[in-house]
C-alpha cells in the first residue's frame, strides 16, 4: 500500500477511531483540534475544586463489536463499568428503573479514552481551527490554514471529524458530500454543571427525566476513578435547548436550576456553577451513514452525526472512515 500522509481535522471519537488503523497501514497521520485537548463530546471541565464530565454521560454498545471494544479497553484500564442504578423522573412520579445496560466511562475521566487512542498520532495539533482548506487537482494533495493564518500540508488524504455545520466550509464546491452534509440538522443542548461543598439528599446517582426542561442528570462523582467532591451534571432537552438556544443566559441557568432542584429535592446552593450550551449536539434524524466519502477530492467526512449520536455511532463512524482509506471493504452493514 502506498504511503500517504493524512491529516484528522477533529480530535473527537471518529477521528481517533480511524487514526490508530491509519497508523497500523503504514501512513503518517495529523490530528488537528481547536481545542486544547482531546474528546470531542467526551469533553471534561474542571473549575476550582470541581469537576465534571461535561458532555457524553457514559458509553454503551448495541452491536457485538463495540462490545468488544469496550471490553478491551476495560482491560487495559481505559475504561470503567459504572454501576448505576438510573431512576425515571415523570413529574412528581421518581421511581428506580433498573436495566440490563452496562455503561462505561473513560477512566480516570472521559478524556482519558481520547488521550490514549490520540497517542498513536505522529503529531497532535491542537488550538488551531482549520478555517479554510484548498485541494490541488493536478498533485491531489491538500493544503490547510488555520484562523491565524499558519499553513499545514502538503496532505494526501483529509479527513473530517467535525459538527456538519463546521465541515460544510472545508468541502470543496462540487463534492458529492455536500448535498449529504446540508441534510443534516443539528440540535442544541443547554448543560448545566454544579459543585457542592456536602454530599446532597438526593436518592439517585443518575435519572432520565419526561418532563420539564431537563433530560438527564446525574451525580458526577458515582462514576469510578472521580474525585469525591459532590458533584452534578444537568442536560437540557433538545427540544427546549433549541427553543432557548439565543436566551440570556442567566434565565437558561435559572430555569435550570430551578428545575434540578424540584427533580433532585434538595435546595442547597451550589459553590461552583458552570454553563455550556452545546449548538451542534446531536443530529434530528440519525442519517446512518457510516462515513461520507468523496474519492475525487481525496476526502472523507466522519463523526457521530454520520451514523448515530452515540459515542458508539463515532466509533463506527471512525472505523468506517478508516476502511475507505485502507482498502478494505467499506463497512456497509454498520446499520
Amino acid at each position: 500500500m502506498t504511503h500517504k500522509n493524512i491529516a484528522i481535522i477533529g480530535a473527537g471519537v471518529a477521528g481517533l477511531t480511524a487514526l490508530e488503523p491509519l497508523v497500523s497501514a503504514g501512513h503518517t497521520v495529523t490530528v488537528f483540534d481547536k481545542s486544547r485537548g482531546s474528546g470531542g463530546r467526551l469533553a471534561t471541565k474542571k473549575l476550582n475544586d470541581s469537576s465534571w464530565d461535561m458532555g457524553a454521560q457514559f458509553m454503551r454498545a448495541h452491536t457485538a463489536e463495540f462490545t468488544a471494544q469496550l471490553k478491551e479497553w476495560q482491560a487495559l484500564g481505559w475504561v470503567e463499568h459504572w454501576d448505576v442504578t438510573p431512576w425515571a423522573i415523570n413529574g412528581t412520579q421518581r421511581t428506580a428503573s433498573p436495566d440490563d445496560i452496562d455503561r462505561y466511562v473513560g477512566m480516570p475521566r472521559m478524556t482519558g479514552l481520547s488521550r490514549k487512542l490520540l497517542e498513536h498520532a505522529d503529531e497532535f495539533v491542537t488550538q488551531a481551527r482549520i478555517a479554510e482548506t484548498q485541494f490541488d487537482s493536478d498533485t491531489q494533495q491538500w493544503l490547510l490554514t488555520t484562523e491565524e493564518g499558519a499553513s499545514f500540508g502538503p496532505f494526501d488524504e483529509v479527513i473530517i471529524n467535525t459538527p456538519p455545520e463546521q465541515a460544510l466550509p472545508l468541502v470543496p464546491e462540487g463534492s458529492p458530500v455536500r448535498a449529504q452534509i446540508k441534510g443534516v440538522h443539528m440540535l442544541p443542548c443547554w448543560t448545566l454543571l454544579l459543585g457542592f461543598d456536602h454530599p446532597l439528599d438526593c436518592i439517585f446517582d443518575a435519572a432520565f427525566v419526561k418532563s420539564g426542561p431537563i433530560s438527564w442528570i446525574a451525580r458526577n462523582n458515582s462514576k469510578p476513578g472521580r474525585d469525591a467532591r459532590e458533584t452534578w451534571v444537568i442536560q437540557a432537552n433538545h427540544k427546549w435547548s433549541e427553543r432557548m438556544v439565543d436566551a440570556p443566559r442567566d434565565q437558561v441557568q435559572q430555569d435550570l436550576l430551578e428545575a434540578f432542584h424540584t427533580v433532585c429535592g434538595d435546595h442547597s446552593k451550589a459553590a461552583d456553577v458552570w454553563l455550556h450550551r452545546w449548538l451542534y449536539s446531536l443530529p434530528a434524524d440519525a442519517p446512518l451513514l457510516g462515513a461520507l466519502r468523496d474519492e475525487k477530492h481525496n476526502l472523507t467526512v466522519c463523526g457521530d452525526w454520520c451514523h448515530k449520536p452515540s459515542v458508539e455511532g463515532a466509533w463506527l463512524s471512525g472505523r468506517c472512515a478508516a476502511q475507505h482509506l485502507t482498502a478494505k471493504t467499506p463497512a456497509s452493514d454498520l446499520q
